[in-house]
């Protein structure tokens, strides 16, 4: 008898441990992995762009392009996105030897902008309760692609601001929420810098000329969103 009671014990007890070990696991984890390693997406947002000292780049506005993601190892990831941003600026006119500026009416300024990126999920390869933030560090370049036109094109060369193609560098960061293993949303804000060139008139002789720069780095502010498809 003594030897039935102590094997029962033993088999409730065993349930028991059993049972505990089986809650245990059966705990839900906040960390979701992530299951496909690439991504792409169309973004639309808003660019807050730096004119320079001199005033010479585009107005802010609407910036939309599309982005390519992929995952490499851990937390990090490589990214590649192509944006069109299309503005106007002012045109100036100066007296040559003089530093006399003034706004002769505006032309079109529409940049293509292609960037590679060092993207580092903070959370690592996965999710935190459907949130992935992650930092971005890139560079690329930025062309004009609108054809010259008057007033911009009546003037002599030396007074014409030319962006044509220049190298720019960008930081940033965002969030990444997954509503399902493959469809999430994503905002993202960056900083990016590009160089204005100063045109030749404005750059006087004299004491004056210290204070004008031959190029600048503007900064840019922008602001995007987008539906995000993982494979």
């Amino acid at each position: 008898m003594r030897k039935l009671l102590l094997h029962s014990g033993l088999v409730v007890i065993l349930g028991l441990s059993a049972a505990t070990d089986g809650a245990a696991q059966g705990i839900d984890s906040p960390y979701r992995f992530i299951s496909a390693r690439q991504s792409a997406m169309a973004f639309g947002g808003y660019l807050s762009s730096g004119k320079g000292t001199l005033d010479l780049g585009p107005s802010s506005g609407a910036f939309f392009g599309a982005r390519y993601s992929l995952m490499i190892s851990g937390p990090f990831g490589l990214e590649g996105d192509v944006g069109y941003f299309s503005r106007t600026r002012a045109v100036y006119d100066t007296v040559p030897g003089d530093t006399t500026r003034q706004v002769i009416g505006d032309a079109d300024m529409t940049l293509l902008i292609g960037t590679a990126s060092l993207r580092f999920n903070l959370t690592g390869p996965r999710t935190y309760r459907g949130f992935l933030p992650y930092l971005i560090f890139g560079a690329g370049i930025a062309t004009d692609l609108a054809a010259d036109q008057a007033p911009h094109s009546e003037l002599p060369g030396e007074v014409r601001f030319n962006f044509g193609t220049s190298f720019l560098g960008q930081l940033g960061g965002g969030i990444e929420w997954l509503a399902t293993e493959r469809v999430g949303i994503r905002v993202d804000a960056r900083n990016v810098l590009w160089k204005l060139k100063t045109p030749r008139a404005f750059l006087i002789k004299g004491e004056q000329a210290r204070l004008l720069p031959a190029d600048e780095w503007a900064q840019n502010f922008s602001l995007t969103a987008g539906l995000v498809f993982r494979f």
